[in-house]
């Protein structure tokens, strides 16, 4: 009796685990969302950066280059030690009558379409002016190079008149 009551309560406990085991549902996989039914958000545009205003004249930047104030969408091209060359898609008209008002020389030079600005400064920084050269060339109809070349300063003690004049006769008699 002993024996069959062992038994019947092994079975009753096998019977049991089994029942507990198929009725516990096993823990749902992880469904990998259908690529059709996912939305994704529609890419953001890229913002548009105006480049002139409603007179059609160039807006200036943020950007500014030895105290002068770039105009919005000029590229850098290139950039060395004292020189800044620029590119913009602009007609080269817009960009020498954005520069021109803001360089202050006496010693300007046409060259084509364009003009370059010799020994000048920047207006608005008369007080401590670096001197640059600034060159706005025509590329093609709608590019437009422009060269900023920082130039030395003026040494802090200038040599004497009279040895500047020595310096000048022997460099004249050199070229004869």
């Amino acid at each position: 009796m002993l024996q069959l009551r062992s038994l019947l309560l092994a079975s009753s406990l096998l019977l049991v685990s089994c029942r507990s085991e198929a009725s516990e549902s096993p823990p749902p996989a992880p469904v990998a969302p259908d690529p059709v039914a996912v939305e994704e958000a529609p890419p953001k545009p890229e913002e548009i950066v105006y480049i002139y205003d409603a007179k059609g004249a160039l807006i200036p930047s943020d950007d500014f280059v030895v105290g002068i104030q770039l105009p919005r969408g000029l590229e850098l091209f290139r950039q060395e030690q004292g020189l800044h060359v620029y590119r913009i898609q602009s007609p080269i008209a817009k960009v020498l009558s954005y520069f021109g008002p803001m360089l202050i020389t006496g010693k300007v030079e046409r060259q084509g379409k364009g003009a370059v600005y010799r020994n000048a400064s920047v207006r608005g920084s008369e007080v401590n002016p670096t001197k640059v050269d600034v060159s706005i060339l025509e590329i093609g109809s709608r590019l437009t190079r422009v060269s900023i070349t920082e130039l030395p300063p003026p040494p802090a003690y200038p040599p004497p008149q009279g040895e500047t004049l020595q310096r000048a006769r022997r460099d004249f008699q050199r070229l004869d």
